[in-house]
């Protein structure tokens, strides 16, 4: 049963979609809060387009009607290592981290291991090999 924090709803995307507050949710384990991962924007370079405010899921984005510009109002919603806004950008004004954070993230939280845990009971016997379904001494 959730509890009533993780389904706290903090609006709707711009399709009238229900969004929840997904900054309480965990990330493989660790706080999403730990993980910077968010877009920024550069005014400079925006065009106010709304792009990243229309198709992003998940209400990163909100639009200030007085200073008439898009903003980073959710930062934390932001999916881990998405960046579908940066590459929809016309003008490139929305930027992330490095992706090698993310990569060292996952490395270090041992994300695919806890993936493929997940997974593994879903594929076919004959497609796993004796090498992927090991673990080491470090593993256990």
């Amino acid at each position: 049963m959730s509890t009533p924090e993780t389904n706290e709803v903090i609006g709707k995307d711009a399709l009238e979609r229900i969004v929840k507050d997904l900054s309480k949710i965990p990330w493989w384990g660790m706080s999403r809060r730990e993980i910077e991962w968010y877009p920024t924007i550069d005014y400079n370079k925006c065009a106010t387009c709304g792009i990243c405010f229309v198709t992003c899921g998940r209400r990163v984005f909100d639009f200030d009607v007085k200073d008439k510009k898009v903003f980073v109002a959710y930062p934390y919603n932001c999916m881990v290592a998405c960046q579908t806004c940066a590459n929809l950008c016309p003008t490139g004004a929305i930027s992330f981290p490095d992706p090698g954070y993310i990569k060292m993230m996952v490395a270090k939280n041992k994300v695919v291991k806890k993936a493929f845990e997940i997974i593994c009971h879903l594929l076919p016997e004959d497609k796993l090999s004796e090498k992927e379904t090991e673990t080491t001494p470090e593993d256990k």
